[in-house]
């Protein structure tokens, strides 16, 4: 509404939608363009095996462009992050800043 007082972070706590909205331009346009794992154990996934000691380099964007997880995934749809909508997700779906221990 109309104010002349300054934004307070309280009030950035309530702007729970603006939250979806930053996160879903992140989701979009990741911060990070790709970043680099070296394999503590040897993996497998799909059909794919990788032995320990390989680096594995990981595309934010890609993720973040799967059907699978956000289906028409070129929308710009901040509803994407609603509670209800993120519940199911898997937690490394979403990765703007990197994933794990060295996340940004």
């Amino acid at each position: 509404g109309d104010s002349d007082r300054p934004v307070t972070m309280d009030d950035l706590k309530e702007m729970k939608y603006l939250e979806c909205a930053l996160k879903e331009a992140l989701r979009i346009f990741p911060s990070v363009p790709f970043f680099g794992r070296s394999l503590t154990e040897d993996t497998k996934i799909g059909n794919h095996k990788f032995e320990k000691g390989q680096t594995v380099i990981i595309v934010p964007a890609a993720i973040h462009m799967d059907e699978k997880v956000y289906p028409d995934p070129e929308k710009f749809d901040p509803d994407r992050f609603l509670p209800n909508n993120v519940t199911s997700r898997h937690p490394y779906a979403f990765i703007p800043f990197s994933a794990g221990p060295r996340n940004c």
